[in-house]
């Protein structure tokens, strides 16, 4: 029997076989002859990704099934099996060694597949009516999706047990198989196909434990895991599991099995059994009786037997020949592994047979061993060798032998042959195993009974008569009240409705019909009268209590109507005083609501060092940093103004370039010498490209290489004008007064007498002709000059950048996925990595400037796909670079819609005199946000690992998750510390949480800007980092302000002092000079030991602080504090409790009654 001259080595995903996402590979070798047998393809974490998301795909579909539409596909398969018993048989013995003469396991998996397709019908929950008016039942529904993992002794046999069960109940499965023998794994692959299962059903991958095994264990898509194996990869996969989403985990680990042999047994019998069970499959089998415990009085005689079945019965040679019975250990690690216990148990015990690999043959083979009088606490005896050898010892008494077989941690199996049917059901009952044969041992089943182990072999069972299936299914209990009133013939009165449940409010609604007509409101009906009743009382609580008052000063005539009147609105309390900068001319008529509509009615203005006004949207930062600080002011400003920065000009006016700056006549472009131009392309590379794609890092390096030594024709002027952009952001020396970088002596760049301003200079030098070309390098370069103009405080100018970046990709259609025709598929994948760059980059710019996106999905169709990762374009993959994860762009780009979302619900969207937003808005995007967190590659979440040049880019993953969480909490934070005294009970409870939310992504961001720190990549070449301080320092300040709690003042200063250890310049400079202004303000000033310290206390004036943040008025909030902050509405359109999908830190804080005795300001 040969092997076939095709062997499959590829991952079969989705119902398709595919090469592994790295290229890489490893070698099958024959244990037996050592020639190379197949050069397997490795999954990658990519590619178990891939894996779990076809099942998850593929889990709706194949779950709507009944178990009787599953059944030809398990029908199908188990004919082929059969059909293909002989390449089985040929594929196992040439990876692992299994004499095709032994071999049955095609069979016995065939008839697992036959056997489980007709057990679906079995599977049902139960009912009750014990509780009175009411029938509860339970459900038992299918995981979703469920990994399985392999060992590489029996391979088929294992994946069908776990396959079979997993899928009739209707999951969907990846399996990863051993990467010792998982040539037969890949031929059922194969067979899957032919059967017709529909794809992502059955995924089998092929791998090692630490990288594909290790995310299928993390895997938060995946629900439920069995795994077979050692002990030690058994520990990790439980504690991957808790430290993951919990998964149900089913394992079935070592053993170290004794088998127990009385003087009344049948001797032959038992000699051929226990011999048997520990040659069999080269003692690579679990649950062999590596321990024999044989009474004295027969010891000899069984001792002598069973070394004469070794000498008679055992053929050893190659396993593809069909008259050998014992091939060789199945790879070279498991042959060592034999061999250092055979010396121990020369060592320990008396060698009767054995002890050595043959002399007389190649390959991974190992004598059949016998070892007697081995003490019990040899190592030998202790320790799962997994190889044939059998240590046989003497007993005397019940007691005795008893207390041996149980002195060990594993409990997987036990055997004991007596004629005595009392002592075999004490031994029975006595011996700690899983499972115990009487007058039979290993490898005999129950077929009807389950299989599982005692202490360290194992948790769980599988096998019949439903452990199997139960293993891999959910129970639910429903609790059906409305169902017993049908039968019963009973209408109850409902209980209060969801908005009175949830408001707290008395419900009218259940209580018996009055005298009067009881009056029906519709839901459509309550929503219209509440908005109309917001647009003209905006800032106030609508209550019973105040619905009364507005009811009766319309009635006395204090409330003029509004068509009466022509106002469009009611004034805010306390805005009767309010004074416009310019009168208005008289007779003016007020702005048509429609008219105002047109334009984002959120937003304001801000003066910058030109002395023209820029408007700033509600959305950004800006405006939400000024209402904050101006807390505790009782001065009415023109609301639409925003005050000017303290310290700085922004823009800052630009220096004229040096002489030295202008291009010789010798050359068209001047650069830096290479050494500077190489520091300055690797901070580009490290702090911005790892979460900005502009270029493939190979060609972009191979462009460097050529302009530098001119060995290309003239380079375009985009090209150099992208140089220029990243030169100026790599040399990070904007305003110093002495021309020189403020980076340390030594520092390559430090040495450059061009600042940062210089290389600005040239790149817009270029920028009319990088217009004219306007091509994908001109693309690039706008994008890049945005990125160094912002953090040049060039607000205006980035935007304007950006703009013309994002109307060029337009202008090439690469929102439409468009490409030429001569255009590679190489260039198609750039072309897209590129557009969605912009995309969130758009966002990013857009966001902290207070302006409108360019690009809008709602009003653009955008046809270009996500970058994929996956695909090769010949034989070549388009990596995202060293500094940059796998998938990164993608879950960017999937967070940064959710946060267009959030802007436009609680920003945008809303009119200005609209203060408040309902309840179930708020409720579903804080459930997305969460989702998309849980749903993120393992290899992104924050807490797993990364390798050092992935750590930043990870880390600014997570910064944006958590600073869109306080996007969209932090209105109702600023409500609740300026209005607490006045909220409504019922109200306040949701504020707080919507507070501590808020307050615990600042506290999560914190933590992350920390270890950025300490990890050294944190970065002032971007506006990004900065603008995270800035923003938890204002949180901060709000919780602070409400609680007077000192764990919020360390945060503060902490931020401070992580900024002032950041290397000041451009945009951090500004805000760490500014903000310890802003904050004097409030009272919370900043102490340095040493002019050269980086570190501060906080000074707090205790006076100032119960002058400003003491003496709040409730009724009064300055008008941009009223844009800032936001009531909610709670309508009855969400199911959700916040208490259920907000997990939060309980050392949060925000219940204002928590405070110091010195600031007791109430």
């Amino acid at each position: 029997m040969g092997l076939p001259e095709q062997i499959e080595t590829r991952l079969f995903i989705n119902g398709e076989f595919v090469e592994s996402s790295n290229g890489k590979t490893f070698d099958i070798a024959n244990p037996a002859t050592l020639k190379l047998v197949a050069k397997v393809h490795e999954a990658s974490e990519q590619d178990t990704d891939r894996a779990v998301a076809a099942a998850k795909e593929a889990f709706p579909s194949w779950s709507a099934l009944s178990p009787d539409q599953r059944a030809p596909y398990f029908k199908k398969l188990a004919k082929l099996i059969r059909e293909s018993n002989d390449e089985l048989a040929a594929l196992e013995a040439a990876s692992m060694g299994k004499p095709v003469g032994t071999f049955f396991d095609a069979y016995a998996c065939a008839s697992k597949w036959d056997h489980y397709s007709e057990v679906g019908y079995s599977v049902q929950g139960t009912t009750s009516v014990q509780s009175p008016g009411f029938i509860n039942m339970t459900l038992r529904q299918p995981y979703g999706v469920v990994a399985a993992i392999i060992p590489w002794n029996v391979p088929l046999l294992f994946l069908a047990n776990k396959l079979c069960p997993a899928l009739i109940v209707g999951n969907t499965v990846v399996l990863k198989s051993s990467e010792k023998a998982p040539l037969t794994s890949i031929k059922l692959a194969t067979l899957v196909q032919k059967a017709g299962f529909p794809p992502g059903v059955i995924n089998i991958i092929t791998g090692f434990g630490n990288v594909s095994g290790s995310i299928l264990s993390h895997h938060m898509d995946v629900r439920a895991l069995s795994f077979t194996g050692s002990g030690r990869t058994g520990r990790i996969i439980q504690a991957a599991a808790a430290k993951s989403n919990l998964k149900q985990v089913y394992l079935e680990l070592g053993g170290k099995s004794p088998a127990v042999i009385f003087d009344d047994a049948d001797l032959e019998k038992a000699v051929a059994e226990t011999a048997y069970s520990i040659q069999w499959n080269s003692g690579q089998v679990c649950m062999a009786n590596s321990r024999v415990y044989v009474q004295d009085t027969i010891s000899e005689k069984y001792i002598e037997l069973f070394k004469e079945h070794f000498t008679e019965q055992v053929a050893i040679g190659d396993p593809l020949e069909k008259n050998v019975n014992h091939g060789p250990q199945a790879d070279e690690a498991q042959h060592k592994t034999v061999l250092r216990y055979l010396e121990m148990g020369k060592q320990s015990g008396d060698l009767v047979l054995g002890g050595a690999a043959p002399s007389d043959r190649e390959g991974y083979y190992i004598q059949p061993t016998i070892f007697t009088n081995t003490p019990e606490d040899a190592t030998i005896m202790k320790e799962e060798v997994f190889g044939p050898v059998v240590n046989i010892n003497v007993f005397k008494t019940e007691e005795e032998v008893l207390a041996k077989a149980n002195n060990t941690e594993y409990g997987l199996y036990a055997a004991v042959y007596t004629k005595d049917i009392s002592r075999a059901l004490r031994f029975a009952k006595g011996l700690e195993a899983g499972t115990v044969a009487v007058n039979c041992t290993s490898p005999s089943l129950g077929k009807d009974m389950p299989f599982g182990g005692y202490k360290s072999s194992g948790s769980g069972r599988e096998g019949e008569p439903h452990y199997s299936l139960d293993n891999f299914l959910e129970t639910k209990t429903v609790a059906d009240g409305g169902a017993a009133h049908v039968l019963e013939g009973i209408d109850l009165i409902p209980g209060p409705c969801r908005y009175c449940a949830r408001t707290g409010a008395s419900c009218q609604i259940a209580t018996p019909r009055r005298k009067r007509p009881y009056y029906h409101v519709t839901e459509e009906e309550y929503q219209c009268s509440m908005r109309i009743l917001e647009h003209f009382f905006p800032d106030r609580e609508l209550n019973l209590a105040t619905l009364r008052e507005i009811a009766k000063d319309v009635v006395d005539g204090k409330i003029a109507s509004p068509a009466n009147s022509g106002q469009t609105r009611m004034p805010s309390a306390g805005e009767e005083d309010y004074q416009e900068d310019e009168d208005s001319p008289e007779g003016a008529e007020p702005a048509a609501e429609a008219v105002n509509d047109l334009h984002e009615p959120l937003g304001c203005m801000m003066k910058d060092s030109l002395g023209r006004y820029r408007y700033v949207g509600a959305h950004s930062e800006i405006p939400f940093n000024a209402a904050v600080c101006a807390m505790g002011s009782n001065v009415r400003r023109n609301p639409n103004i925003i005050a000017s920065p303290k310290v700085g000009s922004y823009p800052p006016a630009l220096p004229t370039p040096a002489p030295s700056v202008d291009s010789d006549s010798n050359n068209r472009f001047y650069l830096p010498r290479r050494e500077l131009g190489d520091f300055y392309i690797s901070r580009f590379l490290e702090d911005v490209h790892c979460t900005h794609w502009f270029y493939s890092i190979e060609t972009f390096l191979y462009r460097v290489d050529n302009t530098y030594a001119g060995r290309a024709p003239t380079p375009s002027n985009s090209w150099m004008c992208s140089l220029y952009a990243i030169f100026a952001i790599g040399a990070a020396n904007y305003e110093e007064p002495n021309g020189q970088s403020p980076l340390p002596a030594g520092s390559p760049a430090a040495s450059d007498d061009r600042a940062s301003a210089d290389y600005i200079t040239l790149a817009k030098q270029l920028i009319p002709i990088v217009y004219d070309e306007a091509d994908l390098d001109s693309i690039r370069a706008l994008a890049i000059m945005s990125i160094a103009m912002e953090n040049l405080m060039s607000r205006t100018s980035s935007y304007l950048f950006m703009g013309a970046s994002i109307q060029m990709a337009y202008s090439l259609g690469l929102h439409r996925d468009q490409a030429p025709e001569s255009a590679s598929a190489m260039e198609r994948e750039q072309n897209r990595r590129i557009w969605w760059t912009l995309f969130t980059l758009d966002q990013e710019i857009a966001s902290r400037g207070g302006s409108p996106t360019l690009i809008d999905e709602r009003h653009l169709k955008i046809s270009t796909p996500l970058p994929s990762e996956q695909a090769t374009y010949g034989g070549k993959i388009l990596y995202p670079g060293m500094h940059t994860p796998l998938a990164w762009q993608s879950t960017s780009v999937s967070l940064c819609r959710f946060k267009r979302e959030i802007i436009q619900a609680v920003y945008t969207e809303r009119s200005s005199n609209s203060r408040t937003i309902s309840f179930s808005t708020i409720s579903n995007l804080l459930v997305s946000l969460q989702k998309w967190l849980q749903l993120i590659p393992p290899h992104l979440k924050h807490d797993v690992p990364a390798p050092p040049t992935h750590k930043r880019s990870v880390a600014v993953l997570h910064l944006q998750y958590w600073g869109s969480t306080i996007l969209l909490t932090r209105p109702f934070l600023l409500y609740l510390v300026l209005r607490h005294s006045t909220l409504a009970s019922s109200k306040k409870i949701w504020f707080e949480r919507m507070g501590k939310t808020c307050i615990d992504a600042a506290q999560k961001s914190i933590a992350i800007l920390q270890q950025m720190a300490e990890d050294n990549t944190l970065s002032s070449l971007t506006a990004f980092d900065s603008t995270c301080f800035l923003r938890l320092v204002m949180i901060f300040i709000l919780a602070y302000a409400h609680t007077k709690l000192p764990q919020y003042r360390t945060h503060i200063e902490t931020s401070i002092n992580l900024l002032r250890g950041m290397e000041q310049v451009g945009f951090c400079k500004m805000v760490t000079e500014e903000t310890p202004l802003r904050l004097a303000d409030l009272g919370i000033t900043f102490t340095t030991v040493d002019s050269k310290d980086t570190n501060t206390g906080v000074l707090l004036d205790d006076d100032l602080i119960a002058q400003i943040w003491g003496n709040f008025d409730p009724n009064f909030m300055t008008p941009l504090q009223t844009q800032q902050s936001l009531d909610l509405a709670f309508d009855d359109n969400s199911p959700f409790d916040m208490m259920e999908f907000t997990s939060l830190d309980d050392s949060i804080v925000i219940n204002s009654s928590q405070v110091y005795q010195n600031f007791d300001f109430r």
